[in-house]
């Protein structure tokens, strides 16, 4: 005589030990899903920080070589805004937009802003520490350091002409200045901005 009531048992536990691994296999593929979910958002909110909280803060800008009623050198101040990462001068891109010409310039490590022949008009930009931070360090624009940026014109700037001056780092914010040369250009050094 065979026992009902055990054959039933049997079955039931055999169907609660299926819905317990099946639970168990769900439950691990939920935690490995939200674990990989957690670093995509960690490395977002990281890159979403840096993109947002690096600025670069515009100090002066001035023009040179104006004794013939023209601006052919920029030389550009700059520093980092409160709580910006560092920059890498040659992951920075500048812009210089006239009338009716633009030019875009790359870093030069080998250009000089005291010996502006060493760069290229129109195509590389030069820089020198002014002020260097307590975490300096060669190549980049770290929080303290403050830098002169020089570049040659793609063309001579003539009197009462704008300028626009975009600095774009690979990760960070862009600064535009939109400055224009005064209408009466007597000096060598003509100050721009501020």
């Amino acid at each position: 005589m065979v026992d009902k009531n055990a054959e039933m048992g049997m079955g039931t536990l055999i169907i609660f030990i299926a819905m317990i691994l099946v639970a168990a296999i769900a439950a691990s593929v939920l935690i490995s899903t939200t674990g990989a979910l957690r670093g995509k958002a960690l490395t977002t909110g990281k890159a979403t920080t840096q993109e947002v909280g690096t600025v670069i803060s515009t100090v002066q800008l001035y023009g040179e070589d104006g004794s013939n009623q023209t601006v052919d050198h920029l030389y550009l101040s700059v520093k980092l805004g409160a709580g910006s990462d560092a920059i890498k001068f040659s992951d920075t891109l500048i812009r210089m937009q006239l009338s009716n010409t633009t030019a875009d310039y790359l870093y030069s490590a080998s250009g000089s802003c005291t010996d502006t022949s060493t760069l290229a008009a129109g195509g590389d930009f030069g820089v020198k520490y002014q002020i260097t931070g307590t975490n300096n360090k060669s190549g980049y624009l770290v929080r303290g350091d403050v830098i002169q940026v020089c570049m040659i014109a793609p063309r001579e700037i003539r009197e009462g002409e704008k300028i626009r001056v975009s600095i774009t780092p690979m990760a960070g914010s862009p600064t535009i200045l939109e400055v224009s040369v005064p209408d009466q250009v007597t000096d060598k050094r003509v100050s721009l901005f501020p």
